[in-house]
């Protein structure tokens, strides 16, 4: 890329971040500061194994493909060590903490976009949930620039990791000798075990990222916890 073409990405990417960040209001400080809390690797992984106790198949996939997702994420974070938006702009909109450093490619947004394609394959296409989900884990990803803590371009690329990574867990999966496990006992037992862990680890004292996204460590574990008692209750009724 020559010096022309790089200093324009880079102005068009903290033009982007401008037109996200600047957009700030008390409802959107609200909005975001909570949805984009969807994005921690708790709750990714809380419901990712909320869906084991229904598609054994899928729910391990998605979570293999948030794990190896999340690795990808970090390594690169640590190849590039670009800096935050409060690193190099001023009066940059921050929720929660303000952080300079490991922003190319977005950790939340990685498993944002591990959840986007989980949407499609739970449903299909034309469903109404299927968009609904995914929409709301992408405007979780663009929290991320609402909030200032990444750039659009670190946000873009997450989501492809995460979308990739999930894409090919599913494929795999196929090959999965899965079925006879899952007509088992355990085969919901374990699932709604490491349920039971997550939703108590998450509700007793866990930090969320962005904080002003704490809220979700009640929201998330009561629900959690009433959908495992309505399989619990649905198996050994």
């Amino acid at each position: 890329m020559s010096s022309v073409a790089s200093m324009q990405y880079v102005t068009d990417n903290h033009a982007l971040f401008r037109l996200i960040n600047d957009a700030h209001s008390s409802f959107g400080d609200i909005f975001f500061g909570t949805i984009t809390g969807l994005g921690d690797g708790l709750i990714i992984s809380l419901l990712c194994s909320l869906l084991m106790l229904f598609n054994l198949r899928l729910g391990i996939a998605s979570v293999a493909a948030f794990i190896v997702s999340g690795l990808f994420a970090q390594l690169l974070k640590r190849i590039f060590d670009m800096p935050r938006p409060p690193a190099v702009l001023e009066n940059v909109h921050v929720l929660g903490h303000s952080l300079t450093s490991h922003s190319f490619p977005s950790g939340h947004s990685t498993s944002d976009g591990v959840m986007v394609l989980l949407a499609f394959l739970i449903w299909q296409c034309k469903d109404w949930r299927s968009w609904s989900i995914a929409s709301l884990f992408v405007l979780a990803a663009i929290g991320r620039i609402y909030g200032g803590v990444h750039f659009p371009i670190d946000v873009a690329v997450g989501l492809l990791i995460g979308i990739t990574t999930m894409w090919l867990f599913w494929r795999w999966s196929k090959a999965w000798p899965i079925d006879a496990w899952q007509d088992s006992q355990w085969g919901w037992k374990i699932p709604g075990f490491i349920v039971a862990v997550q939703a108590a680890v998450l509700g007793l004292g866990y930090h969320v990222q962005p904080s002003t996204a704490q809220s979700l460590a009640l929201i998330m574990p009561v629900g959690a916890l009433f959908v495992l008692m309505h399989v619990w209750k649905s198996k050994l009724g």
